[in-house]
Protein backbone atom coordinates (compact mmCIF):
# COMPACT_ATOMS: atom_id res chain seq x y z
CA UNK A 1 0.00 0.00 0.00
CA UNK A 2 1.28 3.46 -0.89
CA UNK A 3 1.62 5.87 1.99
CA UNK A 4 -0.37 9.08 2.01
CA UNK A 5 1.75 12.23 1.90
CA UNK A 6 1.47 14.53 4.88
CA UNK A 7 3.23 17.90 5.07
CA UNK A 8 3.38 19.79 8.36
CA UNK A 9 4.19 23.48 7.99
CA UNK A 10 5.70 24.60 11.27
CA UNK A 11 7.72 22.53 13.68
CA UNK A 12 6.10 23.77 16.88
CA UNK A 13 4.94 21.93 19.95
CA UNK A 14 1.29 21.47 18.92
CA UNK A 15 1.97 20.24 15.41
CA UNK A 16 4.66 17.79 16.44
CA UNK A 17 2.46 16.56 19.29
CA UNK A 18 -0.21 15.79 16.69
CA UNK A 19 2.41 13.89 14.68
CA UNK A 20 3.33 11.86 17.76
CA UNK A 21 -0.31 10.78 18.09
CA UNK A 22 -0.62 9.99 14.38
CA UNK A 23 2.48 7.82 14.63
CA UNK A 24 0.96 5.94 17.59
CA UNK A 25 -2.36 5.37 15.83
CA UNK A 26 -1.14 4.65 12.31
CA UNK A 27 2.66 4.50 12.12
CA UNK A 28 2.76 3.30 8.51
CA UNK A 29 -0.02 5.41 7.02
CA UNK A 30 1.85 8.61 6.15
CA UNK A 31 5.02 9.72 4.41
CA UNK A 32 5.66 12.77 6.60
CA UNK A 33 7.58 15.94 5.76
CA UNK A 34 7.98 18.79 8.24
CA UNK A 35 9.10 22.34 7.46
CA UNK A 36 10.34 24.62 10.22
CA UNK A 37 11.71 28.14 9.81
CA UNK A 38 14.00 27.77 12.80
CA UNK A 39 17.34 25.92 12.58
CA UNK A 40 16.47 23.50 15.40
CA UNK A 41 14.28 20.45 15.81
CA UNK A 42 11.15 20.81 17.95
CA UNK A 43 11.87 22.51 21.28
CA UNK A 44 9.88 23.61 24.32
CA UNK A 45 9.05 27.24 23.62
CA UNK A 46 7.80 27.70 27.18
CA UNK A 47 11.40 27.27 28.34
CA UNK A 48 12.79 29.79 25.85
CA UNK A 49 13.25 32.55 28.46
CA UNK A 50 15.95 30.60 30.39
CA UNK A 51 17.77 30.05 27.09
CA UNK A 52 17.66 33.77 26.29
CA UNK A 53 18.89 34.51 29.81
CA UNK A 54 21.84 32.14 29.31
CA UNK A 55 20.65 29.75 32.03
CA UNK A 56 20.04 26.86 29.60
CA UNK A 57 21.01 25.95 26.05
CA UNK A 58 18.69 25.25 23.15
CA UNK A 59 19.89 21.65 23.24
CA UNK A 60 18.53 21.33 26.80
CA UNK A 61 14.99 22.26 25.76
CA UNK A 62 14.74 20.14 22.60
CA UNK A 63 11.71 17.86 22.79
CA UNK A 64 12.35 15.71 19.74
CA UNK A 65 15.98 15.39 18.67
CA UNK A 66 16.94 14.94 15.02
CA UNK A 67 17.24 11.21 15.66
CA UNK A 68 13.51 11.03 16.54
CA UNK A 69 12.57 12.38 13.11
CA UNK A 70 14.89 9.89 11.39
CA UNK A 71 13.68 6.95 13.50
CA UNK A 72 10.09 7.76 12.54
CA UNK A 73 10.82 8.22 8.84
CA UNK A 74 10.06 11.94 8.96
CA UNK A 75 11.82 14.26 6.54
CA UNK A 76 12.65 17.42 8.47
CA UNK A 77 13.57 20.67 6.74
CA UNK A 78 14.90 23.10 9.36
CA UNK A 79 15.69 26.72 8.59
CA UNK A 80 13.21 26.75 5.70
CA UNK A 81 10.15 28.97 5.49
CA UNK A 82 7.22 27.80 3.39
CA UNK A 83 6.34 30.51 0.87
CA UNK A 84 3.79 28.72 -1.30
CA UNK A 85 1.12 26.07 -0.86
CA UNK A 86 -0.62 25.01 -4.05
CA UNK A 87 -3.44 22.68 -3.06
CA UNK A 88 -4.52 22.02 -6.65
CA UNK A 89 -1.05 20.87 -7.74
CA UNK A 90 -0.36 19.44 -4.26
CA UNK A 91 2.93 21.33 -3.96
CA UNK A 92 4.56 23.01 -0.99
CA UNK A 93 7.55 25.25 -1.74
CA UNK A 94 10.04 26.73 0.69
CA UNK A 95 12.04 29.93 0.36
CA UNK A 96 15.07 28.00 -0.89
CA UNK A 97 13.08 26.16 -3.58
CA UNK A 98 12.69 22.93 -1.58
Amino acid sequence: MNKLKLVLVGNGMAGVRALEELLKLAPDLYDITVFGAEPYPNYNRILLSPVLAGEQTVEQIILNPLSWYAENGITLHTGKTVVEINRVKRIVRADDGT
